[in-house]
């Protein structure tokens, strides 16, 4: 049974994680904004974090070549979908609906993670979280502001599906009953195999990847920055502790509770764009905001089913 301590410290990381990915958004604005592409930001991000997390890994030594023989087909997974497919899908998703429709489709993640949890693992959803999680939705849709976009492409529909899936995928890869990888394993192998599949996709044209280091004007809070300050605060903060955190929160609470707790990402990435680029939320996305919370809470404050003692007969 996972005990009152183990829980708050579960929900204190996945909050870190939530907050620190919400971050990525204002830090590839102001690469982009300066010339970069998204997926040159991307590889950056991936790469740089790869990087940090092998050098630790070869530090600490927390028995990586064991996970690696014993986990390698969820370990491919993780890089693949969890990695890189998210943001793979996204970008492509892009390219054909607007944004706010995109993001939309994206965070539809938490609710194949409870429909996962519920068909395939017969674990029970409470009334008070399938209500929580239609509140934090409906917040989300008031601060994307989906009414917005007018042209759905069945492209971007299918990408942005794709991306809900991946984002689902790691939720439930970093859940799996019984496993013994350790998180800084998962996220140091999987960002290391994620990043292999987007500079692959850069090399033969799928992504267009432009990574301009003579780039200047890279603009956060009003102060120029410059590249180097805020490809760092990409891979540092939204990167390797954004994983870190993330997994190591999953691993505490679950992966319906951290998928939903996730959905706060978007009201960091919003505050954050109000402080780092100067773009003011509406009353309505305000009101999104205050939706969001109130529907995690509700999720976060549910009380699991106490696991029940086997019966103990009495000797004859």
């Amino acid at each position: 049974m996972v005990t009152g301590g183990r829980t708050g410290v579960g929900l204190a990381l996945a909050v870190v994680s939530a907050a620190t990915f919400g971050l990525s958004g204002p830090f590839a604005k102001a690469l982009t904004d300066a010339g970069w592409s998204a997926s040159g930001a991307v590889l950056v991000r991936m790469g740089g974090a790869a990087a940090v997390l092998l050098v630790i890994l070869a530090l600490t030594r927390p028995g990586v070549l064991a996970a690696i023989r014993a986990d390698a087909p969820a370990l491919v997974l993780y890089g693949a979908l969890a990695v890189a497919g998210v943001q793979v899908a996204f970008f492509n998703a892009l390219l054909y609906v607007p944004v706010a429709i995109a993001l939309l489709l994206e965070f539809l993640g938490p609710i194949l993670v409870l429909a996962w949890v519920w068909l395939v693992r017969r674990e029970p959803l409470g009334a008070r979280t399938i209500f929580g999680a239609v509140v934090a939705l409906f917040g989300l849709s008031l601060v994307v502001q989906v009414w917005t976009g007018v042209e759905l492409r069945w492209e971007g529909i299918a990408w942005g599906l794709a991306a809900a899936v991946c984002q689902a995928s790691y939720f439930l890869l970093a859940d799996r009953a019984g496993s013994s990888t350790p998180p800084l394993v998962l996220a140091g192998v999987g960002m290391t195999l994620g990043t292999v599949v987007v500079a692959l996709l850069g090399l033969v044209g799928v992504l267009p990847v432009v990574i301009d280091t003579a780039a200047t004007g890279v603009f956060l809070a009003g102060v120029d920055v410059g590249w180097p300050v805020t490809a760092a605060l990409l891979v540092l903060v939204s990167s390797v502790i954004a994983y870190l955190a993330g997994v190591a929160a999953i691993r505490r609470i679950g992966a319906s509770r951290g998928s939903l707790v996730a959905l706060l990402e978007v009201i960091a990435s919003a505050v954050a764009s109000w402080l780092l680029l100067d773009q003011v939320p509406t009353p309505v996305q305000a009101v999104g905001g205050a939706l969001i919370l109130g529907g995690v809470a509700l999720t976060i404050t549910t009380r699991r089913p106490a696991a029940v003692e086997p019966e103990v007969m009495p000797a004859a």
